[in-house]
């Protein structure tokens, strides 16, 4: 099975943009640059080669690939989370 090679931060940035629909108040929300959040969703969109955002000057949108993906990792996080509040 081939394995995509993506980290931890790089999700919790997807899922900060995809719920706030703004690089702006995803960044203050998880305490980084506008820069570095930026360059961590590129990062992951280039990794799994598909865009996960519409990006235009004055709104940030879910592709329907994004959607998708954002519906999974949130199941995926919240389950991960679940595994370690039981250990």
């Amino acid at each position: 099975m081939k394995r995509i090679n993506f980290d931890f931060q790089q999700l919790i940035a997807f899922v900060a943009v995809a719920e706030r629909n703004s690089f702006k108040l995803a960044a203050e929300a998880i305490d980084l640059s506008t820069s570095a959040l930026s360059r961590r969703i590129e990062k992951l969109e280039s990794t799994l080669g598909v865009r996960l955002f519409n990006r235009t000057t004055r709104e940030v949108k879910l592709t329907p690939v994004g959607r998708s993906f954002l519906e999974r990792v949130q199941v995926a996080l919240e389950q991960l989370e679940e595994t370690a509040l039981n250990i």
